[in-house]
């Protein structure tokens, strides 16, 4: 038998991700994006990895996957049945790298029509009952002289706000609309007022659209969005709720009466819980239906093994309403019916992605473990789950993966923490080795039972990896996400460095070479700890927050997630806001830092990194400074695969100077190197 491989930072090369499960609406085949990593020839520079993906076609019943899409360049993605089943929708940026809509005939065979040309591109394709039509959302189309003229007029004139989001840059003034597509017909616009527009869904009928937009200006900025209905043929619609919180995907019911959707009222501001909602077609006040129900409609489990889209819109069919929900480190599925959440997942089932349901109830979904990446699943009406595609079989079977191990813990107050930790690769009993206290990014998200590459290649490098979910995490009841609101580096910090105190208390740790790192905000928690305590021999903090009072103004969520977490308006509560401010204790900060973040995230913006780092560079501080061009808050996750190998590199090295005693690389040395030598090794 062959030696098994530890896992590389170089091993994402190899890895392959599997998306958007859509099941035909007879039950009897599944298309979904398969994506991969191969060199690619970039405009303006050399050949490069980049992603690529394909719409697959799999029977229900198992098979080998056939490929449908052949892009010569571009990625391929959001694969969408037509009721009738003789079609298949999808979205692909072949053509100039910009997302346009086509279609292919299942019956005739042949190339894909291409529905759409417009400049700003397309996204959140549905079909109408019919099969004979399509909606879609766009900002439009570009006037063949506008390039131009925005090449010689480049300043940006705001007056909206937000004027910018992570993974878009900033915000184009038109407006996002839905546009309509009649087969064989040029598509047109079909709403037109001064907000954006999205998640249209058709009635049963065909002759009206539910969708999501603000209802006034004021609520733009905010999580406030309502329900509103559109008659296609009279161009008329009214709004059928009332901005209690956030609305997502609608759902109607099979005789077109109701509307459900997933929401919630911001009972506890931004760490309410999202819940199943319903609205009357007529109108009136929207009804919580899963009253009591104490998890987050959403899947919220970290993985930097998923790329694509995941949809979890709720089904509603004869004998309630299927949706998913997160609990207790998986996210699983549950019916509504009878006034009831019902779970119908296995207790340890893996953690679903994504899914669709076809009219007899037969679910395709995607769903991983800790030691499995993405598969596709295939669960029948009456409950018995097959797995019917795993990409990464073969890898897998060659490679030394670790199981996690659960524990759980007490924090300060007796409040239950649940955390994992992965032993370094050729553990030895007797031995001690250096450890990474690993904290995850939201707040309100969580680990669990999903892969991550990154944990495994750093168990191969020699560390055992601890993760937890303290106070403030998604899949452990509202009261539990809600701990966490307005006390940013209070009790959460208390239930980590209690994770840290049960890691060296293990035999197998080495307590004088433990590190601690995290993104978002784990990187805010990372600074927080390395400000208020010197336990930890080095820290790595990514796309981070630093400074709260300048968070509020440039971050993309800032006002409606700072007013919210951080208590009030920074001009308003100058003192609170800045307690709670690492870069105010950043004197105190003496473990050797690395900051790695990413020039274009607005998320949590490069400058919060550049104060921490001038501040510390200035106080004459071991600290480096990392910053990666073309990247925006999900780096970590669906970054360019070179600045995704190269950003665990710059981890491994640090921490394997200060926690493994290896020479730290110089700067230039790297910029020497190309990332994972792709370049000698193909």
């Amino acid at each position: 038998m062959a030696e098994l491989q530890t896992w590389q930072a170089t091993s994402l090369l190899e890895l392959r991700f599997i998306s958007d499960a859509q099941i035909a609406p007879n039950g009897e085949q599944i298309a979904f994006v398969e994506t991969w990593i191969e060199e690619t020839a970039s405009k303006n520079g050399p050949r490069k990895p980049d992603y690529r993906s394909a719409i697959m076609l799999i029977q229900a019943d198992g098979g080998t996957p056939q490929r449908m899409t052949f892009s010569v360049s571009g990625r391929d993605s959001s694969p969408r049945w037509s009721p009738d089943g003789s079609k298949l929708a999808f979205i692909s940026t072949r053509d100039a790298g910009v997302a346009q809509l086509f279609v292919l005939d299942l019956a005739r065979g042949g190339e894909a029509q291409q529905l759409t040309s417009l400049g700003y591109g397309v996204a959140e394709i549905n079909w109408r009952p019919d099969s004979q039509a399509l909606t879609f959302i766009s900002r439009g189309a570009k006037a063949k002289e506008q390039p131009h003229v925005e090449s010689l007029r480049d300043e940006k004139i705001i007056e909206r706000l937000p004027f910018k989001f992570d993974g878009v840059g900033y915000l184009q003034p038109e407006y996002a609309q839905i546009w309509l597509v009649e087969l064989g017909q040029a598509p047109r616009q079909i709403t037109d007022q001064a907000f954006d527009h999205a998640d249209p869904a058709w009635s049963p009928d065909g002759s009206e659209l539910a969708f999501i937009t603000v209802s006034r200006a004021e609520l733009e900025h905010t999580r406030q969005a309502d329900m509103y209905l559109l008659n296609v043929d009279t161009g008329t619609s009214r709004c059928l709720t009332n901005a209690l919180g956030p609305v997502y995907h609608p759902t109607w019911s099979p005789d077109g009466s109701q509307i459900a959707y997933i929401g919630h009222d911001q009972h506890t501001g931004n760490a309410s819980n999202e819940a199943l909602w319903c609205v009357s077609r007529a109108g009136g006040d929207a009804r919580l239906l899963s009253v009591g129900f104490e998890h987050g409609l959403e899947n919220s489990i970290i993985s930097d093994a998923r790329i694509g889209r995941f949809p979890y819109r709720p089904y509603w069919r004869d004998n309630g309403i299927y949706c998913l929900a997160t609990r207790a480190a998986r996210t699983r599925a549950y019916r509504y019916s009878d006034g009831t959440m019902h779970e119908l997942t296995p207790e340890d089932n893996p953690s679903i992605s994504g899914y669709s349901q076809s009219l007899n109830k037969r679910t395709a979904f995607t769903a991983g473990t800790a030691t499995q990446l993405e598969c596709l699943y295939m669960g029948d009406a009456d409950g018995s789950i097959n797995l019917l595609y795993d990409p990464n079989a073969s890898l897998l079977a060659s490679m030394q993966t670790i199981e996690p191990e659960r524990f759980s813990y007490n924090s300060f107050d007796g409040l239950e923490i649940e955390g994992w930790a992965i032993k370094p690769v050729g553990f030895t009993e007797g031995q001690q080795y250096p450890s990474l206290l690993y904290i995850h990014g939201g707040p309100h998200s969580a680990y669990g039972h999903n892969f991550m590459h990154e944990f495994q290649v750093l168990a191969a490098a020699g560390y055992g990896v601890i993760y937890t979910n303290p106070r403030g995490g998604t899949g452990y009841g509202q009261r539990f996400r809600a701990l966490v609101r307005q006390d940013f580096g209070g009790d959460d910090y208390r239930d980590l460095m209690a994770a840290a105190d049960l890691a060296e208390s293990w035999d197998w740790i080495d307590s004088k070479r433990m590190g601690v790192l995290g993104g978002s905000y784990g990187g805010y928690m990372t600074n927080w700890i390395i400000s208020h305590t010197d336990r930890f021999a080095a820290a790595n903090t990514q796309r981070c927050i630093s400074n709260l009072m300048s968070f509020f103004g440039t971050s993309d969520i800032g006002p409606y997630f700072g007013e919210d977490e951080f208590g009030g308006q920074p001009w308003a509560n100058i003192d609170k806001f800045m307690e709670r401010s690492p870069i105010r204790y950043v004197n105190s900060i003496n473990t050797p830092l690395l900051i790695l973040h990413s020039d274009e995230d607005h998320r949590c913006p490069v400058e919060q990194a550049e104060q921490l780092y001038t501040a510390l560079k200035v106080l004459d501080k071991p600290v480096r400074f990392v910053r990666f061009p073309r990247e925006g808050h999900e780096l970590s996750r669906s970054g360019e695969p070179l600045h995704r190998i190269a950003r665990i590199e710059y981890i491994l090295d640090w921490f394997g100077h200060y926690l493994q005693g290896h020479d730290l690389t110089p700067a230039d040395q790297f910029r020497r190197s190309v990332a994972g030598e792709w370049q000698s090794t193909q």
